[in-house]
């Protein structure tokens, strides 16, 4: 009988102060992104995944063999009239499938994550940072500190980030600036030698009118070596080149087909190494049917012809059926010619997919898809293969592979 008074006057307090309790005083956002999936390969084993050594990307629709994983909280602190101040939280889990893969997914320093081979998914802090927005101080910009995804424009269908200057720093964002809107800010790697650390200033200045349905926008980031003596050891840093970027990028709206028109042009340096590329994105609509292609031409010069010329094209199509179901198609080609007398490497991917969305628009998520994908590739590209790469362990003494699976992808 104690026992069941002692509960029951647990649970009317609990009750009196859930009845009573304010709601809870900070607004929590939660978005983000997943994918995931599975396959097999045709010649038994699992899904292996097509991208031509040399080239910048690779073709995505039934292409990716891998997990990713990106829960965002953000929490809105304190506002005063039409200013707020957050903070921004992500975790994020990436993980290829097995051995090393062709992978277009990069860490917050631009360099591909190395993959253990392990089942585990390794949680990383993608991004931890504070913000202030509509600052009228700063032309109704936003300032920020801490690690973020920051400067990305991406391409769609081969998900390549034009620019990208991901990682840890400070910066101020968006400042209106009569022509546009103004980014500066100063990018570091506090994890890295206490004698040896390298800082990049990325400047954007976008939303710049030119055009009665399109927008100019320019990026460019320079940056250099941070270096001191080491005190215990007397040792120097070796030095590192001075690095420099520079993009142009047109975007026209609406102008073929209900569709968006990416035109770009970036050259980078970094001592000998240097890179020049040209880009053209576009999308269109057509009775259901949502059309996206992109072609790009890069060159890279290199020390010792250690560089290439690639060149990229390739279109996708996703078309509403009926209810839930689509039907996507996507087809790529890649050529890469190296600078060092080697042949001319080629690969074509083609990928046909059923899907089930929660919509019936080609952005609708989360969708399910169910596809093939067969790759094709010239004897040169056969012998660049990567012995570790499950391309070359699977389909190393053929010059085609075939895949099929499924893959769940969300944004919410």
């Amino acid at each position: 009988m104690k026992n069941k008074a002692l509960l029951a006057a647990l649970t009317a307090t609990c009750t009196a102060v859930t009845a009573h309790a304010d709601p809870l005083p900070i607004p929590i956002i939660f978005s983000g992104y997943m994918r995931a999936g599975t396959g097999i390969n045709v010649r038994g084993g699992t899904q292996v995944c097509a991208g031509l050594p040399g080239a910048d990307t690779k073709w995505r629709l039934g292409n990716e063999c891998d997990y990713v994983i990106e829960p965002s909280l953000n929490a809105k602190l304190v506002s005063s009239g039409e200013t707020a101040w957050h903070v921004h939280f992500m975790p994020g889990i990436y993980r290829a499938w097995g051995g090393r893969e062709f992978q277009t997914y990069s860490s917050p320093g631009g360099a591909a994550i190395p993959d253990s081979g392990t089942d585990e998914l390794v949680a990383r802090f993608g991004q931890v940072y504070a913000y202030g927005t509509n600052i009228a101080a700063l032309g109704n910009g936003k300032i920020w500190v801490g690690r973020r995804f920051y400067n990305r424009l991406q391409t769609g269908i081969n998900d390549q980030f034009l620019e990208i200057n991901d990682g840890d720093g400070a910066g101020i964002e968006d400042i209106n600036v009569v022509i546009g809107k103004l980014s500066v800010a100063a990018m570091l790697n506090p994890r890295g030698s206490a004698n040896n650390n390298r800082i990049s200033v990325p400047v954007r200045l976008t939303g710049i009118k030119d055009l009665p349905s399109g927008e100019l926008a320019m990026y460019v980031t320079p940056s250099v070596q941070l270096r001191s003596d080491d005190q215990v050891s007397s040792n120097r840093p070796a030095a590192e080149a001075n690095g420099l970027a520079v993009g142009v990028y047109q975007t026209l709206n609406g102008l073929l087909l209900g569709g968006n028109t990416l035109l770009g042009v970036k050259m980078d340096w970094n001592g000998p190494t240097r890179n020049s590329r040209v880009v053209l994105q576009q999308s269109a609509f057509v009775a259901g049917t949502s059309i996206e292609g992109i072609a790009e031409y890069r060159i890279n010069k290199a020390a010792g012809n250690a560089g290439n010329k690639w060149f990229g094209i390739g279109v996708r199509s996703d078309t509403h059926i009926a209810g839930p179901f689509r039907v996507l198609a996507e087809a790529g080609h890649d050529v890469v010619k190296p600078d060092n007398g080697g042949h001319t490497r080629n690969m074509t991917k083609l990928t046909l997919a059923t899907a089930v969305s929660a919509g019936d628009q080609a952005s609708s998520r989360p969708t399910f898809r169910l596809f093939v994908t067969h790759a094709i590739w010239d004897e040169a590209a056969r012998q660049s293969f990567d012995p570790t790469s499950r391309l070359r362990q699977v389909f190393g003494d053929q010059k085609a592979g075939t895949s099929v699976g499924l893959q769940a992808e969300a944004w919410w």
